[in-house]
């Protein structure tokens, strides 16, 4: 493993993994209270951190709205009580867009969304809308959706949660790396440019009246992590975090309600900084410039 990484690994492990959530005392403490009556909506719900966070808020009382785009996985949680599985391709703008309008239409507002869906791939491809295909679904969808369903009010006096990663400590505020050329694609600094820009986002949103919160879930077992970063799975595997121990702080977030903390990287039911290295605290961009984009693209997918 070459040494960036295996100095990356062993920085965060204590902490990021299980070992840590365990050391913080976070199995003995509780959430707070329960989500009876409450409407949520979460992406990405039909495995790993999604999932567990959907079952766990179903089993709190909420009613979920489950998404995904595998007819098998979603399936399986049919019958699960409290959960509504859905299904759209939120690579797709339209198909983030309509999922809005159909959740506005069928209940009004939401409790809680967690814009959870996302992935990180090491080769170039693009998305049905011609977009780089990571960047259609860990941002550009996830701002589609969540200002559309602003624009409908149907987030009202809910919370937003942005499902972001450790990975961002890779990245200043960047627009050159949101959406790279294949000559020069690099899947991790993609990643890292997409979930600082959720930060982002989390601010914008908590300044217009719609409270968001971007948490980092620690280093969680999941299919993605086995498939997208091999290395971090075979050495540290064992202390890997659950689902339901990566969905904790995004339950915690929705029961408690802290206000929001600008520029605040929410992790292990703390405000924590989103900076570990000196290089990301200078943004190659103002905000302003990642808004503008996202919001030209979304008018671009959506002309057709």
């Amino acid at each position: 493993m070459p040494s960036k990484l295996l100095n990356f690994y062993g920085r965060f492990a204590p902490s990021f993994t299980a070992v840590g959530f365990v050391a913080r005392g976070l199995p003995l403490r509780p959430i707070g209270r329960a989500f009876e009556g409450q409407t949520w909506l979460v992406t990405g719900a039909t495995g790993g951190i999604g999932r567990s966070i959907a079952l766990g808020a179903a089993r709190r009382g909420a009613s979920v709205y489950a998404v995904g785009r595998n007819p098998e996985a979603l399936a399986a949680l049919e019958g699960v009580a409290g959960v509504k599985p859905l299904k759209f391709d939120l690579d797709r703008v339209a198909d983030n867009l309509s999922l809005a309008e159909h959740v506005a239409a069928s209940v009004g507002g939401l409790d809680v969304l967690v814009n959870n869906v996302g992935r990180l791939e090491h080769a170039y491809s693009t998305s049905p809308d011609g977009f780089e295909s990571t960047y259609a679904i860990n941002l550009l969808g996830h701002f589609a959706l969540t200002e559309r369903l602003i624009e409908l009010g149907a987030l009202g006096s809910g919370r937003i949660i942005n499902m972001a990663s450790g990975g961002l400590y890779n990245s200043a505020l960047s627009l050159r790396r949101l959406e790279q050329s294949p000559a020069r694609y690099s899947g991790v600094m993609a990643y890292a440019a997409h979930k600082r820009a959720q930060l982002a986002l989390s601010d914008r949103w908590s300044a217009q009246g719609a409270p968001a919160y971007t948490m980092h879930p620690g280093w969680v077992a999941t299919e993605g992590v086995r498939t997208a970063l091999p290395d971090l799975n075979r050495h540290l595997g064992p202390i890997l975090r659950t689902g339901a121990q990566g969905a904790d702080t995004a339950l915690w977030l929705a029961a408690r309600r802290p206000a929001p903390v600008p520029g605040a990287l929410w992790f292990d039911r703390a405000a924590r900084s989103a900076h570990a290295y000196e290089h990301s605290r200078t943004p190659e961009v103002e905000p302003e410039a990642i808004f503008a984009k996202l919001a030209a693209d979304v008018a671009k997918a959506a002309k057709g």
